[in-house]
């Protein structure tokens, strides 16, 4: 089981966009907690769009974010002495919806 709590949204002001007030989510900071142990990462936000969902009648917002984690600080170090990697690669995606 995996648990990621945010504890700080950073965004950037799309220059590129023709509506001057937009803004994009460039990276979310937080709290990951697996095996019981929680330590603090970032994500980099690769992909990011909110739009108005017609069938649902309501705001929302998805994206893609990546992180690489090193695993043995969550306790999960089983085959590091065999050659496998302590460094992994997280690509998450997410859609929220507003409530």
């Amino acid at each position: 089981m995996a648990h990621f709590e945010s504890t700080q949204w950073h965004f950037s002001t799309d220059k590129a966009s023709s509506d001057k007030d937009s803004a994009a989510v460039s990276q979310v900071d937080g709290m990951l907690t697996l095996h019981g142990k929680t330590n603090p990462i970032t994500l980099t936000a690769t992909k990011f769009n909110c739009y108005f969902n017609p069938i649902l009648k309501k705001s929302v917002c998805g994206g893609d974010f990546t992180t690489t984690i090193d695993r043995t600080k969550w306790g999960i170090s089983k085959y590091t002495l065999l050659g496998m990697t302590e460094k992994v690669e997280l690509n998450i995606q997410i859609e929220a919806v507003k409530q």
